[in-house]
């Protein structure tokens, strides 16, 4: 099988918030840390702060005078700011990154990214014959319950559904036909690719899916998205997942956890080369 390109991938996995503003140059008492003198100021930290809990699923987090006081956030915070420094430095020294004007946020994320590809480089993506070892030795990651190839419609209106549902029952037009026509708005959803367990659907779909025979369409099912109507086109009894239809994806997560430890390992090397200064009294009242 054809090895697909690696580095777009490892963006995906070294998620790191490259969208933050450039950290300020703030006088001594803003001066929370320091990478080579380079100062990371209160407000840099609050602007990311902000960003995180913005971005939150406990909206608690923050208050109209600041930040309820998470150490251990406001630690991960600060250390994130650093690492992103230690990359900026780095991408300097490689020509990456302009060394004299200073960059402004679209460029210090193109640079950071620019940085995570060179790190990148020389991770060796994984073999056919490393996916299938691994396959082999973790046979319950792949173990699922039946599976479906499904045709899957959805409409905006439940009217609109239940208008090209009759026209097919008519055999005026299939399924298939429908959605490539935009039929009262229809938009397919391409789950015919791969198969899928009930659990990856919306409980609705898979609470219709026992009751259908191939080829069957279903009643017209609402769901919090829309108004659905599916076919099955092909069902699989549980078991292991096939190699030839996982391999890629076995692939990706090797890939993953590679590239997170050599990016470690490399953090770990810049932050015995480089000074970094933390001053662990001015973290307190953000």
């Amino acid at each position: 099988m054809k090895e697909r390109n690696a580095f777009p991938f490892l963006l995906l996995c070294l998620s790191l918030l490259l969208f933050l503003p450039a950290p300020g140059c703030g006088s001594r008492e803003e001066t929370v840390a320091r990478v080579d003198g380079k100062a990371i100021s209160k407000n840099d930290l609050r602007r990311y702060l902000n960003l995180y809990l913005d971005d939150s699923p406990a909206p608690d987090k923050k208050t109209d005078n600041g930040f309820k006081q998470d150490p251990v956030e406001v630690r991960t915070a600060l250390q994130q700011l650093i690492n992103e420094e230690l990359l900026l430095l780095s991408a300097r020294q490689r020509g990456l990154l302009d060394k004299k004007s200073p960059a402004d946020p679209k460029e210090r994320r193109a640079a950071m990214r620019r940085m995570l590809i060179e790190l990148g480089r020389k991770v060796p993506y994984p073999s056919l014959i490393e996916a299938r070892q691994y396959y082999e030795k973790h046979p319950e990651e792949f173990r699922v319950a039946t599976r479906y190839r499904i045709e899957h419609l959805l409409f905006p209106s439940e009217h609109e559904a239940r208008q090209v549902r009759a026209e097919i029952k008519r055999g005026r037009l299939s399924l298939a036909e429908a959605g490539s026509r935009g039929l009262g708005g229809a938009r397919v959803v391409d789950e015919k690719q791969r198969p899928v367990s009930a659990r990856e659907l919306s409980p609705e779909l898979a609470r219709a899916l026992p009751g259908l025979k191939i080829g069957q369409l279903s009643p017209v099912i609402a769901t919090p998205y829309g108004y659905h109507l599916i076919r099955i086109v092909q069902s699989r009894p549980p078991g292991l997942i096939p190699f030839a239809e996982i391999e890629n994806r076995i692939k990706d997560a090797i890939f993953a956890r590679r590239l997170r430890a050599n990016y470690q390992k490399w953090l770990k090397r810049q932050k015995q080369a480089h000074t970094i200064e933390i001053f662990p009294e001015r973290l307190k009242n953000l």
